[in-house]
């Protein structure tokens, strides 16, 4: 069981902590202590063998400063604050907050939601109390909450003083911490043991030398490769150690690693070792065998694969409300185990691809690539090449048929396909099928998952779309609806993006005015979840405070959300000096913008084909 002592700065803590004991799976002692008292009880329990010492404050500093048993701190958390301020919503005269930046940063959100006003008066050292106090007493405070060196000085002043307590939250917290740091330490008793079994049985050989030359580790596999013992190496220098294995080396020293061939008696072995500095400036070096670097270019191979197109997104990182579970997500879901192929149907923004990845990671293909081919940005003479390799019938590794192996392949907007390539498709899964056991096994070399956002039913029906390819995908189509079709849970969305933006941006916007979600609600959302991302993220990237107000969004919509031109907007755009081809580019940014991104229904609109305006695009 683990022995803490917990020295309080005022009694009410102590007290708190009696109580809290029987439930609690420690051995705790509590005394009462602050500051200097609270010191000499830290330094007369050094001999009695406990694990932690708990305390608050400065008197936490303290201690740290002059023991050797690890001390921690009991945060002044938000809750503490919260129930302080809640205390006082009615006082009717001016409050203030000192204390240390722990305790009164972050107070002005709360203040906010409690709609009080409190003034802030940041201390750095306990000497600076006085001070603070006399400041705040100048400005009008006649009620200050603080901690015990604060609240003190302040009814030395002759100011009302509430002191900020510790609840149970921040007792279980501050347990939980001191639980862990003991943890840690006993852990660090077993590291070096532990490491030296783990190095001992890694498969390539390791040899660590100190500053001083001399071999402080060499593990079991470096002694099969030299045959020189571990009890010889770690009592040699490192030059007398490459004289007896008969070891010489050409050094190539780079930014990070010393590159050290093997030459002489041990070249024939296909060895490589490299030497990388430490810290300390000794050397680390690792032994590669033959075996060794033929599986690591196996593994670069892999990790190549996915520089491409990294498969990150997970079923849990979708919002999912009733009308989501119930339109795609929980069939998503169950289909995500079979390895029959999936065509997934929804406009551009819809999430397609993200829904994709989902089913990769969740099927029995995970641990394979995630080949994905773009059918709408790459030209339509090029699909097949890209897709099966060359015409010639020799096999080509390139091929995307060949790279997802034992993965997936996804196909963005498969109706891109040239028709000989979809039967070509179709005519490779059908021969997986085929080779499987029983009518309706299946077990292709790859999972096929498709995407479209046309009508492939229609497709087929207009000789547009191979019907065998379309039969093999129909059982298992996932519509993904669009977003104005489920705008009333435009609310629910926003919540969790915010929640999730907030932790990406280092933001703390807690919501959204009502008058603006109305706004968001108005809005047509052609690009989708997309858009709606990318609209949320430049609202909370431009939001100062907690709440997304009317008056910081209403500009940022404004140019986001389309809007009738002003008058005189056709002859800015034109311009007097600009030239056709910059008219141009404008006018493809824009119609771009207006279709949510989709480049088949900007080029469509445009009255150009593909090709043109993915070669004008990548011309910017």
């Amino acid at each position: 069981m683990f022995k803490f002592l917990i020295i309080a700065p005022y009694r009410g803590l102590k007290d708190l902590l009696e109580d809290m004991a029987e439930e609690l799976p420690y051995e705790i002692h509590a005394e009462v202590g602050d500051l200097q008292q609270g010191l000499t009880i830290a330094k007369a329990a050094e001999q009695q063998k406990y694990d932690v010492i708990i305390s608050r404050g400065g008197t936490a500093k303290l201690i740290r400063q002059h023991v050797r048993i690890p001390v921690i701190e009991i945060a002044v958390n938000g809750y503490d604050i919260l129930r302080s301020l809640t205390f006082l919503k009615e006082y009717p005269g001016k409050v203030g907050i000192i204390g240390f930046p722990n305790i009164v940063n972050g107070v002005d959100t709360i203040a906010e939601l409690l709609d009080m006003q409190v003034m802030k008066f940041v201390i750095h050292h306990e000497d600076q109390a006085a001070s603070a106090v006399q400041q705040a007493k100048e400005q009008g405070v006649s009620l200050v909450i603080g901690d015990v060196i604060t609240v003190a000085t302040s009814e030395n002043y002759g100011l009302k003083a509430i002191l900020i307590t510790s609840g149970r939250e921040a007792i279980l917290e501050v347990l939980e911490r001191a639980k862990e740091t003991v943890l840690s330490r006993l852990e660090k008793h077993q590291e070096m043991a532990f490491i030296k079994q783990l190095l001992n049985t890694m498969g390539q050989g390791v040899i660590g030398v100190h500053a001083d030359g001399s071999i402080q580790f060499y593990n079991q596999t470096a002694a099969e490769i030299f045959g020189v013992s571990a009890e010889q190496a770690v009592r040699m220098k490192w030059g007398d150690f490459l004289t007896q294995a008969q070891i010489s080396l050409e050094a190539d020293r780079g930014e990070e690693f010393v590159q050290v061939v093997v030459g002489k008696a041990h070249y024939n072995k296909g060895l490589l070792i490299y030497g990388k500095p430490m810290a300390d400036g000794g050397m680390n070096y690792t032994i590669y065998r033959k075996e060794d670097i033929r599986l690591l270019q196996q593994q670069f191979r892999r990790a190549e694969e996915d520089r491409f197109s990294p498969p990150a997104s997970q079923f849990q990182h979708f919002v999912k409300t009733d009308f989501i579970k119930a339109s795609y997500m929980d069939r998503a879901e169950q289909w995500s185990e079979l390895a029959d192929p999936i065509v997934i149907v929804g406009e551009s923004g819809t999430g397609k691809r993200s829904l994709a990845e989902a089913m990769h990671n969740r099927s029995g293909y995970h641990k394979g690539p995630f080949v994905v081919l773009y059918a709408d940005l790459t030209p339509s003479d090029q699909l097949g090449r890209l897709l099966f390799g060359s015409d010639s019938g020799e096999s080509d590794e390139n091929a995307l048929v060949l790279r997802a192996e034992a993965g997936t392949l996804y196909i963005h907007n498969i109706e891109y396909v040239p028709l000989p390539s979809q039967r070509r498709l179709a005519a490779m899964l059908q021969a997986s099928n085929r080779r499987g056991e029983g009518a309706y096994s299946f077990t292709p070399p790859f999972r096929l998952i498709v995407s479209t956002s046309d009508d492939l039913e229609e497709k087929v029906r207009a000789n547009e779309f191979d019907r065998q390819l379309f039969t093999l995908l129909q059982p298992h189509m996932i519509h993904m609806p669009p977003l104005r079709s489920f705008i009333e849970d435009l609310d629910h969305l926003v919540f969790w993006y915010l929640a999730e933006m907030n932790r990406s941006l280092g933001k703390q916007v807690l919501g959204i005015k009502p008058d603006v979600m109305k706004l968001l609600k108005s809005y047509h959302w052609p690009g989708n979840m997309l858009e709606l991302k990318r609209v949320l993220k430049v609202l909370i990237e431009s939001s100062d405070g907690s709440f997304v107000t009317m008056q910081q969004a209403e500009p940022i919509l404004a140019s986001i959300f389309e809007r009738p031109a002003p008058e005189g907007a056709l002859r800015q755009l034109v311009g007097k000096d600009r030239t056709l081809e910059e008219i141009e580019r404008d006018i493809i940014r824009i119609v771009l913008e207006q279709e949510g991104f989709n480049q088949s229904t900007t080029a469509k609109r445009l009255g150009i084909n593909r090709t043109t305006l993915w070669r004008k695009l990548n011309q910017e």
